[in-house]
This record gives structure tokens, C-alpha cells and sequence, in this order.
């Protein structure tokens, strides 16, 4: 009997899920390999913390989305570690899994640039538990400033978003909404007193992968919201009561959004492997981590360069990528040439809120309710299972028609949470 060579994926993320899908059916055997049982759609985690969404509604059970691929298989595992000599994977869990070939897709964490304060006091918008902590803050927050004078309550109210990409704005324009219709209707204690949302971006614009018609409409829509846009101006530090700028300015805030950035996995510094300047793990033209023959890295974890500048760590290229590393684990094992790797920039585009985005398709700019169309339809295409489709798009029409973000509950995991 011929022997089939085992496949393990590290990550069940974008770029991750590719890679076993375009395996699927193939005489190898591939094992997905991830801490978390669940694929998370990271473009609407901000809709998660704005309560306008819930937790199940933009992730799916990853052995769900696996089942009837015969070959591929989900285990439950967190990734410590790789032993190359051996073809090892180790793990906290299954102990040390073996491989003949090795795709690793663990993807970023957020990046607080070595500030501890920050990291010990901001919330994060990285993950599904950061999403939902984020939620019951801000809740919190409005329960708080309710029961108090205008003057202590003024911190409660204000809610400083900390980066001027994506999700910051989409998560600055998602709270303006939700304290904009919420606290009229539903908090009468708070009438007289205006939250006050300001987002802050270090470079000189918000947005700064699109044009500057796009960077400059984005900023009228969030102003129009009632959004302070704050630009030329860092961050340097927060202890739950005050946020510190790099310019000596201090914000009274009991809140602190941290969209600024992320970084590779800390899988990348725990492999021997050759790493970028930006700790992502160095690759070739065809994916395969630098040195190694049967060891790739793809998506936020990789660095891979093409016209002078690192691939972005976002989820197109890291979807490209993996369904390219599959197709050279299978030219590999058939002794076939290995394909090199081109990233196709199909387009950008970030919500401003309901009605308004901004979408940058090549020569294409789309603005407001045009733009919201467009950033609809991707967003509907690219969440997995119809179920969540049809979830998020009930959510998104209640909101269009109602004016109402409706999953405002309070969780805890336990009696102290």
C-alpha cells in the first residue's frame, strides 16, 4: 500500500482554512491544528463589541465547516512549538503530532508597541473575548455614568479609539451609533450630557492604505457622527483613568479601544526559523519558510515582500496564500515545479457606519451609501455558512430600519466576570 504523506495546518483561521479545503480529496491526510474550535470572521468583531451582532453570529464551528472532506480532520490544540529535525508539531494539549509537510497559519495578535500600561489597561478588538469584554465595558461604562453627578461622569462618557485604520474607524463609527440611539430612548439619566468619542491616529490621516478622496470622506462621515478625529497624534500611555498623548496632553477616559496595530503570532518567535523586521517568518517565492523544504508559513505570521513592501496582513492575501501552499504541498509530493506566490489586490473598503463606507476596487472609489452596498455584498459573500449569513443580514436590516443595536446584555463567564 502506498504510503500518504500527513499534512498539518497550524491555524484555522483565513489563510488556514484555504489551504485544508484546497487539500480536501487529495491522497494526503490533513490535520487543522488550532487553539480555538471556531473559524472567527475578524471583520465584524467590531459589530460584536458595538452589540449589534452576537458572538455566534460571525463564527462557525470549524469541525462543521470540515465535515465530508474525508482526508481532514480538527484537533484541538494550542501550538507551542515545531521540532524541524524531527517533523514535529508540539502542542499543550495532543502532546507532539507528527508531519511530513507543514503550513503555518497562526495569524497576529495585537501589538501595544512595548507599553505596558497599555496592554495592562486597554481593550483590545482582536479576538472574540476581547470583542465581548469590550461590549460589557461599554454597557458598563453607560450603567456607571448613569447613576452619577454630570461632572463624575463626564470619564464614564468618554471613549478614546486608538488607530485610524479599519477597525478603528469602523468601531468609532459603530459606537457613535450605538450611544446615539441608545441613550435618548433607553437612558433618561443621561439626556443632559453628550458621550464623547474621539479617535486618535498617529500618522496624518485616517485610513492609510486608501486614496486621499476616500481618507478625506471617511473623516466628514465620522465627524458628522459626532466623532473628534485626532490626527499627527500618539498614544503613550493609560491607567484606566487617563489617557497620556506623546504631545504631554492628557484625556480623562475610563476607556481605551487599542486598534493601533498587530504582530505576528508568538509562534513566530518560538520557531527556528528566520524572521522580517517585523517578527513575521521569512518565506520564499513559494511560500516555504526560508532554509526548509516541506515547511510553509502563511498569512499574518509570513513575511513575504513583492514590489519592495511586506504582503498586508489582512485576509485576502492571507486566503491566497493558503490555497497556494496547498497547491505546492501537492506539486511537492508529486515531484512537480513549486509556483510562486503573487498577492492580487482585489480592493479595500471600511464601513463608516450605517448608510456609509468607503470602498477602493484599482481605479474604483466608492463613497457612502454606494460604498455601504458594495462593503455589504463582500462582507455577505465571504462569512461562512448560510446561517450566519442570513443572522448578519437580519441584524444589519434591524438596525437600517430601527435605529437599534438590540444585543445589549451584560455577561459574565462566572461570578466574578
Amino acid at each position: 500500500m502506498a504510503y500518504t504523506p500527513g499534512v498539518v495546518i497550524v491555524g484555522a483561521g483565513f489563510g488556514g482554512l484555504q489551504c485544508a479545503k484546497k487539500l480536501a480529496g487529495e491522497d494526503c491526510q490533513v490535520t487543522v491544528l488550532d487553539q480555538h474550535n471556531y473559524h472567527l470572521f475578524t471583520p465584524l468583531l467590531y459589530q460584536v463589541a458595538s452589540s449589534l451582532l452576537n458572538p455566534s453570529d460571525i463564527a462557525a464551528p470549524t469541525r462543521t465547516i470540515l465535515h465530508g472532506r474525508g482526508n481532514v480532520r480538527f484537533r484541538l490544540a494550542k501550538v507551542i512549538g515545531v521540532d524541524f529535525e524531527r517533523r514535529e508539531v508540539q502542542t499543550e494539549e495532543a502532546g507532539r503530532v507528527p508531519y511530513d509537510y507543514l503550513v503555518i497559519a497562526a495569524g497576529s495578535t495585537t501589538n501595544y508597541f512595548g507599553s505596558p500600561s497599555i496592554e495592562a489597561h486597554a481593550n483590545g478588538l482582536k479576538d472574540l473575548s476581547e470583542a465581548l469584554a469590550l461590549r460589557n465595558h461599554i454597557l458598563r461604562c453607560l450603567e456607571t455614568a448613569a447613576r452619577l453627578n454630570p461632572v463624575e461622569s463626564a470619564p464614564w462618557l468618554t471613549f478614546v479609539v486608538a488607530g485610524g485604520g479599519p477597525t478603528g474607524v469602523e468601531y468609532a463609527g459603530a459606537l457613535s451609533e450605538l450611544t446615539g440611539q441608545v441613550l435618548p430612548r433607553e437612558y433618561p439619566e443621561l439626556m443632559d450630557r453628550q458621550p464623547r468619542i474621539v479617535l486618535i491616529e498617529g500618522s496624518e490621516n485616517l485610513l492609510p492604505p486608501f486614496a486621499p478622496d476616500l481618507q478625506r470622506s471617511a473623516r466628514l462621515e465620522l465627524e458628522q457622527k459626532g466623532v473628534q478625529v485626532r490626527l499627527g497624534v500618539l498614544v503613550k500611555g493609560y491607567d484606566g483613568d487617563s489617557v497620556q498623548l506623546a504631545n504631554g496632553e492628557e484625556l480623562p477616559a475610563k476607556t481605551l479601544v487599542w486598534a493601533a496595530g498587530v504582530k505576528p503570532n508568538s509562534l513566530a518567535a518560538a520557531v527556528a526559523a528566520p524572521r522580517s523586521a517585523r517578527g513575521r517568518i521569512e518565506v520564499d517565492g513559494g511560500l516555504r519558510i526560508r532554509g526548509r523544504t516541506r515547511e510553509f508559513a502563511i498569512g499574518d505570521i509570513a513575511g513575504f515582500e513583492q514590489d519592495g513592501r511586506d504582503v498586508p496582513m489582512l485576509s485576502a492575501p492571507a486566503m491566497q496564500q493558503g490555497r497556494l501552499a496547498a497547491a505546492n504541498i501537492l506539486a511537492s509530493i508529486s515531484g512537480k515545479r513549486l509556483r510562486r506566490f503573487h498577492y492580487r489586490d482585489k480592493g479595500t473598503m471600511a464601513t463608516v457606519g450605517k448608510g456609509a463606507a468607503v470602498a477602493q476596487v484599482g481605479k474604483l472609489h466608492l463613497t457612502g451609501f454606494a460604498g455601504w452596498l458594495a462593503w455589504l455584498a463582500i462582507h455577505l459573500y465571504y462569512i461562512i455558512g448560510f446561517r450566519n449569513r442570513l443572522l448578519v443580514l437580519a441584524g444589519w436590516a434591524w438596525n437600517y430600519f430601527r435605529s437599534d443595536r438590540p444585543v445589549r446584555i451584560i455577561t459574565r463567564a462566572g461570578p466574578d466576570g
